[in-house]
């Protein structure tokens, strides 16, 4: 495979910056302390640049004289300087400026830090928002462990590089011109022949820099695959377990945190390679230094003050030297959150759509058809009239369609061909919020959330009193067992509902759909994965959450939908037939298959 081509320096430089300029428009609610944070920023890095100045002062009214050959000789025949009173006065200048440099260096930091934490909170939002509105194909592509990465890690590094980078690219650059300039008006050869090697220091930058940001991205790449694992194998626990997989989990994991250790000491060693070598070039010119005050004869005072306005500019210079190998790596977290905030869900609102409100439940499919892969139909030209308050089922081998007929119902894809409607109005007119708020579903996958019982009812409809959640919790049959956990509607439920048994999560689902009370309601295989005492319980809860609602139900067993107003056969995503039991019964082979399958065989069924 060639290499791919390389792009010319301005291009280059666009690609870096552009991310970086995204960035700072995060910054824009908060741009007033950003601001007050750089200003301190700024008067922190002149003070560091006045203290040689300052040490000057106070050194040729405390410690006249000189440090080159003619000084020494003449060290003896030197008088007395001034008293204790004024030495000490004048001396306090020197913490003075350093008490104030400090005051302002704090409030930098701080404002920083606090535009900081308030930008990482609302990139995390706005990225966590962003990819929870995306269509349910997206989910279907993504790994959940590589997005959680992306949410939690990513955006750590992007704020890093907007604040963090954005206070250093201000304060220190003002401390080394200061500080430069100072030097240099105070012994313009001294400081030449002391700084003429710093230029030097840009060379490991340059070459280290590039190092940097190829590991970086690796390292950030293989974070995401160590998320995946962590999120699969404890997601997953179940499986792992029953298959006695730990093993190979662990060994899966340990191949992922090698390559991450990998990644990340090849990050460490170019960057950290950068200061011994910024740190070598200037034991050069420290030499260089002694030599010219050996050669020249200078004062005490300026020789003091000048070590001490070389040694200041170490720290911002090293400092300075990091920023490009720093934004190297945040950029590549940068480019892949801004790369998923690109992504377009498949399935949006339509511009000015309306809320659907106070729904009959009358819904009509016509000629509709689905593929989630191009040439593999789902459905296929199905069209159904469904009068608002009937009960229909949805009947098949599976793969005819059935679970897909729902999917689009609840628009978690769009047909390619046809329309589905509701009460006259197509859903793809109304807003997808306000379409699911007309729709309860129970389905054979219960989902709770690790949190209380009364919690994960609510979650049906959210602002709903501790009255109406066990009234809903009666309803479903659910009341007895939740009082006798150990702190009743308070009980934590556990992952995924865990703790409980699966008719006990399902009856919650049940309290849950009742609460949310919706015209329609869609029942997957809401019994198919129970026992027959616990779907005998639960089938008594369905019939009464599907009082006064249009109901469409796929059934596994036969027996729970017999007295539907109406019965849908289906095969390869085609509805073969529709009517009673009693009617489908001689005339559909399908069905009567099915239901010889069931009622003439139930061990094979």
């Amino acid at each position: 495979m060639p290499p791919p081509p390389k792009l010319p320096f301005p291009e280059l430089l666009r690609q870096f910056v552009r991310p970086y300029v995204r960035l700072l428009s995060y910054l824009k609610p908060y741009r007033k302390r950003f601001i007050t944070g750089l200003g301190f920023g700024i008067a922190a890095g002149m003070l560091s640049g006045v203290v040689p100045l300052v040490i000057k002062t106070v050194g040729d009214k405390v410690l006249p004289g000189g440090m080159g050959r003619a000084a020494l000789m003449d060290a003896a025949h030197q008088t007395s300087g001034p008293g204790i009173g004024p030495v000490l006065w004048i001396t306090m200048l020197i913490p003075a400026v350093m008490v104030a440099r400090g005051l302002c260096s704090y409030v930098n930091t701080y404002c920083m830090a606090w535009v900081s934490f308030r930008i990482l909170r609302d990139l995390r939002t706005q990225l966590f928002g962003h990819l929870i509105s995306q269509s349910l194909d997206f989910f279907n592509r993504a790994k959940a462990g590589r997005l959680i990465s992306r949410v939690v890690n990513d955006t750590r590094m992007a704020q890093n590089a907007m604040t963090s980078i954005s206070g250093d690219l201000v304060k220190n650059p003002i401390a080394v011109l200061t500080g430069a300039v100072v030097l240099i008006s105070m012994d313009w050869k001294f400081s030449l022949t002391t700084l003429v090697l710093f230029p030097i220091c840009i060379v490991p930058v340059i070459v280290f820099g590039r190092k940097v940001r190829k590991a970086g991205k690796a390292e950030e790449n293989e974070a995401g695959t160590m998320s995946v694992i962590l999120q699969e194998s404890f997601s997953g626990i179940r499986v792992v377990k029953a298959f006695a997989r730990e093993g190979y989990q662990t060994e899966q994991f340990a191949k992922s945190s090698d390559e991450q250790c990998r990644n990340s000491m090849r990050v460490r060693k170019s960057i950290d390679i950068v200061q011994p070598l910024i740190e070598s070039v200037s034991a050069f010119g420290v030499v260089l230094a002694i030599l010219y005050v050996y050669l020249f004869d200078i004062s005490v005072a300026k020789f003091v003050a000048l070590c001490a306005g070389i040694f200041l500019l170490y720290e911002p210079v090293k400092a300075l030297s990091r920023i490009p190998m720093l934004m190297q790596k945040c950029m590549a977290s940068a480019e892949a959150i801004f790369e998923l905030l690109a992504t377009v869900p498949t399935v949006r609102d339509a511009e000015a759509a309306p809320a659907l409100t106070g729904s009959r439940g009358a819904i009509r499919f016509d000629q509709v058809s689905f593929s989630y892969v191009e040439d593999q139909h789902a459905v296929r030209d199905f069209t159904l009239e469904i009068p608002a308050g009937q009960q229909f089922a949805l009947v098949g081998a599976s793969g005819a369609g059935k679970s897909t007929i729902l999917s689009l119902l609840l628009r978690f894809y769009d047909p390619q061909q046809g329309v589905i409607a509701i009460d006259g109005s197509p859903i793809q007119s109304v807003t997808q919020a306000s379409l699911r708020s007309q729709i309860g579903i129970v389905s054979q996958e219960t989902f709770l959330f690790h949190d209380t019982i009364a919690t994960n009812i609510r979650y049906g409809r959210l602002n709903a009193t501790d009255e109406e959640v066990e009234a809903a919790a009666r309803m479903a049959y659910a009341h007895d067992f939740i009082m006798a956990q150990p702190d009743g509607y308070n009980t934590i439920v556990g992952d995924k509902g865990c703790m409980l048994s699966g008719g006990q999560q399902q009856r919650l689902s049940i309290a849950r759909a009742l609460l949310k009370n919706a015209p329609i309601l869609l029942l997957d295989e809401a019994t198919s994965a129970l026992d027959s005492e616990s779907e005998k319980m639960i089938q008594a809860a369905l019939e009464r959450l599907a009082q006064g609602r249009t109901v469409i139900a796929i059934a596994h067993r036969l027996s729970t939908i017999l007295k539907s107003d109406a019965i849908v056969v289906m095969e390869h995503g085609r509805m073969l037939d529709c009517g009673r039991h009693a009617d489908l019964l001689p005339r559909s082979e399908v069905y009567r298959r099915l239901y010889e399958l069931q009622f003439a065989h139930p061990e094979l069924a």
